[in-house]
Formats: structure tokens, C-alpha cells, sequence
């Protein structure tokens, strides 16, 4: 019965310890998405990398006064488009480091 209960709080543990890192995450990037909504520019960026792997991920690269960034966003199953294509990116005019693209319901 010991080991049963002992199972049982460290499966319990290790769910909320999931869930919380999962909340946390979602949290940061709505943060991030509200900061960068709040004063913002758009520009041009192109997609090096796609993914469908464990989640539906792009990488893009963005140039922003002569500096170049790489970041990633997601995007559903349905936008269609290819390693190569360009796309429209807003990125936050004091961090251009944090950006969304325009698969990204919150653009």
C-alpha cells in the first residue's frame, strides 16, 4: 500500500510540475505578444526552416536596422507555404528580437 501511495504522489508530482511549465510558457508568449502589439513595425522576413514535428514551427530570418535575426513562430496545418517564401513579420521596434509572423492568430 506504501508503494502504491508513493507511486501515486510522484506521478501526481510530475503531472502538475508539467502542467505548470506549460502554463508558464503559454504565459511568456502571450506576454511576448502583447509587448510586441504594443509598438511595433512590419517588415519582410524569409522562411529557412519548417517543421511539423511535435508542433507545427517555422524558423524566419529578418533583417532590422542592418541586424539580422532568426526566430520561430507556429502556424496551423492549412497555411500554406515553403522554405524560401517570404513573409510579413512584426517584430517590437525596443526588443526586435521578439516577433510574430502573419500565421500568427494574435498578428
Amino acid at each position: 500500500m506504501k508503494d502504491q501511495i508513493k507511486v501515486f504522489l510522484m506521478l501526481a508530482i510530475l503531472v502538475l510540475g508539467i502542467y505548470y511549465i506549460a502554463t508558464s510558457l503559454r504565459k511568456n508568449e502571450l506576454n511576448n505578444i502583447e509587448f510586441i502589439n504594443k509598438d511595433f513595425k512590419i517588415t519582410q522576413g524569409i522562411v529557412t526552416r519548417k517543421s511539423v514535428q511535435k508542433g507545427n514551427h517555422l524558423w524566419v530570418k529578418y533583417n532590422v536596422d542592418g541586424k539580422e535575426y532568426v526566430n520561430s513562430d507556429g502556424f496551423i496545418w492549412y497555411q500554406k507555404f515553403n522554405v524560401g517564401d517570404t513573409i510579413r513579420v512584426k517584430y517590437s521596434k525596443t526588443k526586435p528580437e521578439l516577433m510574430i509572423t502573419e500565421f500568427n492568430e494574435y498578428f
